[in-house]
C-alpha cells in the first residue's frame, strides 16, 4: 500500500454522502492506496443544526468502518480549500457527488492534470 497516495471521498453534510464514501473505499482499495474523506464547511452555522452534525457522526462512523481519515475544513473556499488538501495529500483520484453548483470544475482548474476526479449521483 502507498501511504503518500490515497483516495480523496468528498462529502456534505447530506445523509446520501455515504454512497461516496462506499465508493471511495472500493476505488482506494483497487487502487491499494488508502481512502481519506473531507468536508469542507464554509460556516459554523451549519453544524450547530442538530441533523447536519448527526449526519456528520454518521459519515466519521463510516469512515472509520472503512478505515479512513475524515477530516472538516472550516473555509469560505470550498474549491481551493479542497484543490489544496488534495494536493497536501496526495490524492490520486477525488470522489464528488454531482456538480451542481460548479464546485468540481472550479476544482478540475485548480488541481494538476495527474489527479482524477469521478462524478457520482
Amino acid at each position: 500500500m502507498n501511504e503518500n497516495q490515497c483516495v480523496l471521498a468528498c462529502v456534505t453534510a447530506q445523509k446520501d454522502c455515504a454512497r461516496l464514501i462506499r465508493k471511495g473505499s472500493e476505488l482506494a482499495k483497487a487502487a491499494d492506496v488508502p481512502l481519506r474523506v473531507l468536508h469542507v464547511n464554509m460556516g459554523s452555522t451549519s453544524l450547530t443544526s442538530p441533523d447536519s452534525a448527526n449526519i456528520l457522526n454518521e459519515l466519521f462512523s463510516l469512515a472509520h468502518e472503512c478505515s479512513a481519515d475524515m477530516d472538516i475544513l472550516y473555509e469560505q473556499d470550498v474549491a481551493a480549500a479542497i484543490a489544496r488538501y488534495a494536493q497536501e495529500a496526495g490524492a490520486i483520484l477525488l470522489v464528488l457527488g454531482p456538480d451542481r453548483t460548479g464546485t468540481a470544475s472550479r476544482v478540475r482548474r485548480l488541481l494538476p492534470e495527474d489527479i482524477r476526479i469521478e462524478a457520482f449521483e
